[in-house]
């Protein structure tokens, strides 16, 4: 999607403040995780916004589809992992204990059976007891300034708390 305007993108989005943002998602996070460790994959990562503020608490790893995003990404992180894939169909060997998919990047799966499809993606990837947080695009009526958009899910048998 971003394949000509990567290399812009950290100068079109430069009026997010990625550090208050990560500082609620953090909050957010710890109020809801109850699995041990501090592993984080950050879906639809693009340039890395959130990492630079993610990797204070969390050992974070990035995924995204766009590979022109991701070499931003490791450029300005060269410590992080990063992954190549889809977000409705990626397949890594390994759990985390937060996941996170930011800035509406959700809506870019288009369609509610692709939707399920993420979500379902993003599920198997969480550890028992861990935190699914994904930023919606909210509507014109529900935008409201400085407020983390989210629906956050613990990963246990039946069991899920939503925020909005």
């Amino acid at each position: 999607m971003y394949d000509r305007s990567a290399e812009l993108y950290d100068a079109i989005y430069s009026f997010k403040d990625y550090e208050k943002e990560t500082a609620k998602l953090h909050q957010l996070i710890q109020q809801h995780k109850r699995s041990p460790g501090n592993e984080l994959l950050d879906v639809a990562c693009g340039t890395g916004g959130h990492i630079t503020y993610l990797k204070k608490n969390y050992s974070v790893e990035g995924l995204d589809i766009n590979t022109r995003m991701l070499k931003l990404a490791k450029k300005k992180h060269p410590e992080v992992v990063f992954h190549r894939g889809d977000m409705t169909n990626f397949k890594l060997r390994k759990q985390f204990d937060a996941i996170t998919c930011l800035f509406s990047a959700i809506g870019h799966v288009k369609t509610k059976r692709r939707l399920g499809l993420a979500i379902r993606s993003m599920a198997r990837h969480l550890k028992l007891g861990g935190v699914l947080v994904v930023e919606a695009w909210p509507t014109p009526k529900q935008w409201q300034i400085g407020r983390l958009g989210e629906l956050c899910g613990r990963a246990r048998s039946q069991s899920r708390t939503v925020q909005h």
